[in-house]
């Protein structure tokens, strides 16, 4: 018996020492990659939520037509969404609205309550399932094609802003309660620091932006061209944002609780600006990473919080240079060549298969 084991140690250890040759031979490491280095953290980013652990959208289930284009648009660009339903206004007992709610101020638009209450079911959900983070963006949402390529970019900037050097749970860092990922409109708070991606071609050139607000460096001729991310503020459209677990909850607390007499996109803009004696850390890009977009048709079909007049427009995307909605066709057909919306871009077509986002460095204004 003592023979036969001995043979069978002998045995084992040939075997492992062959193993650890082989793998010695063939530059096989066999140091696990931890989920927390920095570089396995980057890398996450680019899976099917974005680094995020959830993706949702927020829209009416008989509007299947977007429910259509969400489904497919992440389907071309390796994301996955869940939905989570819309909620109308009509549907909402009075003894529901927030306490501080005035009806004759809304009254013109009261889709406005409903956008509301399903933003705050959305934030609940997060809070109830304790989801670490998501994306929730609108059912009419569009985004670059280069998305999980932009996005990788933007947590290197988030961290570096952060100041984190260590290893973050998050990709984005530890530190943030809300990405503002979709706007028409946003503005840096504090004393400024950027993080910019010079001569970014997914930007939107100036002549093609509509945004509202936006901080006073990209109104700089030699920053229009480049992507700036920053800590925000003043923020107005709520396209797409990401919220942590704790961002939801602090915003649900701010937001349902306590409440405001404003549109949700409003109600969001003063957490990030602090105002809601909440405290609360958002960062965000100028311009915009995501957007939305319009399907062709009668312009009654674009939005469910308010009418269009009915007339018929082409599809078009907003924010987005390299829209995916709009890039459909060529993405069915497997197509690499990926156009611009607009033919007076510094790039009006790019391949997929070599097209690249510049990297980013740390820049503080002189005042």
């Amino acid at each position: 018996m003592r023979r036969l084991n001995f043979k069978a140690i002998a045995l084992g250890v040939c075997m492992l020492y062959a193993v650890l040759w082989f793998s010695w031979l063939h530059g096989v490491s066999w140091i696990p990659l931890s989920p927390a280095t920095p570089d396995q953290s980057l890398v996450n980013v680019q899976n099917a939520t974005l680094g995020f652990q959830k993706i949702f959208a927020i829209g009416f289930k008989e509007r299947s037509d977007k429910h259509d284009a969400i489904t497919l648009a992440a389907a071309y660009t390796g994301l996955e969404v869940d939905w989570l339903e819309g909620v109308r206004a009509q549907e909402i007992p009075p003894k529901a609205y927030p306490a501080v709610w005035t009806e004759e101020k809304h009254r013109d638009k009261p889709a406005e309550l409903g956008s509301w209450r399903a933003h705050m079911n959305a934030l609940r959900h997060i809070v109830e399932n304790r989801i670490t983070s998501a994306i929730l963006m609108e059912d009419d949402s569009d985004w670059d094609v280069n998305i999980k390529a932009q996005m990788v970019e933007f947590a290197r900037g988030t961290r570096l802003l952060q100041g984190e050097n260590g290893t973050p749970h998050s990709p984005y860092g530890d530190n943030w309660d809300m990405l503002w990922l979709g706007h028409c409109g946003i503005n840096s708070r504090g004393a400024p620091r950027f993080y910019v991606m010079p001569n970014d071609p997914t930007v939107t050139p100036r002549h093609h932006q509509n945004e509202f607000v936006r901080p006073g460096l990209a109104d700089q001729e030699a920053f229009m061209p480049h992507r700036l991310t920053f800590l925000a503020d003043n923020a107005i459209c709520s396209w797409a944002l990401a919220v942590t677990y704790d961002g939801a909850r602090k915003a649900l607390t701010a937001l349902s609780m306590l409440g405001v007499d404003e549109p949700v996109d409003l109600g969001y803009n003063f957490l990030c600006t602090n105002i809601l004696n909440v405290p609360y850390r958002c960062y965000s890009t100028f311009p915009s990473l995501l957007g939305t977009w319009r399907q062709r048709g009668s312009s009654s079909r674009d939005s469910d919080i308010s009418d269009g007049d009915g007339e018929w427009h082409e599809a078009s995307s907003r924010s987005v240079t390299y829209s995916t909605m709009l890039n459909m066709l060529a993405l069915a057909n497997n197509s690499t060549k990926i156009h611009a919306q607009w033919e007076d871009v510094r790039r009006p077509v790019i391949d997929l298969r070599t097209f690249a986002i510049p990297s980013g460095h740390l820049y503080t204004p002189d005042n």
